[in-house]
């Protein structure tokens, strides 16, 4: 199960280390990508996760799949919070 660090932060369970960098969280780093969120395929699926945490795509590349879902629910629940709150 994933921890949620703040509101819009997430603990992966599964840590990723690409080019000597590890990666252990990732955090929202550009809300307006989220509005520009792609999922209808997987290559675009990757580049909008990439942009919306401000990671290499090939960190997206190399998580989990179950960090990956996390990390599309947490874009999910933010979007749910804003259409809710504008409702």
């Amino acid at each position: 199960m994933a921890t949620l660090m703040t509101a819009h932060e997430l603990k992966l369970e599964h840590p990723v280390e690409i080019d000597g960098n590890r990666y252990d969280r990732l955090k929202i780093a550009d809300y307006s990508a989220i509005a520009d969120f792609e999922g209808h395929n997987a290559p675009r699926v990757i580049l909008s996760l990439a942009k919306t945490f401000g990671v290499p795509r090939k960190v997206i590349r190399h998580m989990h799949p179950e960090d990956n879902k996390r990390a599309g629910d947490l874009i999910c629940n933010i979007l749910d919070d804003f259409t809710n709150s504008v409702r």
